[in-house]
């Protein structure tokens, strides 16, 4: 029992010993006071011999500041930084006609599909000259981006046609000129 005693005592130390050399963070007795000896029985040595094993740590322990609580403040750590989302590219594609349309028969012939085959949106469907604008290209015009779903029989070039909701809305947004930009994603 007694040799038994003193093997569990010997692993045991040398575990301690072992996680104060990897961690010697838990190896501190008071903040900054570093435990260095262990005293062990190894089971060569006669039955009541002992003798003092010594671990020194060269290197410096980690600061340590200890709150009122006790608790160890180990700093932040890591912090994860997020990337910033890319803003798109825009580039100015020049001064384009813009003019409106919506799904009335007037202006589309009662189509209630786009070209690309989807429902048209205000605020998001633009007609373009499809040579030029694929369909699915980004533009903007006047701080809102439109993607090209649809063509028209007179959008040639640089002129646009923005879908509206209603037929009023188109006719009162009237032709005008205005910068448009190709928002690359």
């Amino acid at each position: 029992m007694h040799q038994m005693i003193r093997k569990v005592f010997l692993i045991a130390s040398i575990t301690a010993v072992s996680a104060m050399n990897l961690f010697p963070a838990f190896a501190e007795g008071a903040a900054g006071q570093a435990v260095t000896a262990v005293e062990a029985v190894s089971e060569e040595q006669p039955k009541d011999e002992h003798s003092k094993v010594s671990f020194s740590d060269q290197s410096n322990p980690a600061p340590v500041s200890p709150s009122d609580s006790g608790y160890v403040d180990a700093g932040p750590g890591i912090e994860k930084k997020e990337p910033e989302p890319e803003k798109p590219k825009e580039i100015s594609l020049g001064i384009f006609k813009i003019t409106g349309y919506c799904n009335c028969e007037q202006c589309s012939g009662g189509h209630n599909l786009t070209y690309s085959g989807t429902v048209p949106a205000p605020n998001h469907t633009v007609s373009a000259d499809l040579s030029r604008y694929p369909l699915g290209t980004k533009l903007k015009v006047n701080g809102t981006v439109y993607t090209v779903e649809d063509k028209g029989s007179s959008v040639n070039g640089n002129i646009l046609d923005i879908f509206y909701s209603t037929h009023e809305e188109a006719v009162a947004k009237g032709t005008y000129n205005a910068e448009v930009f190709l928002v690359q994603e």
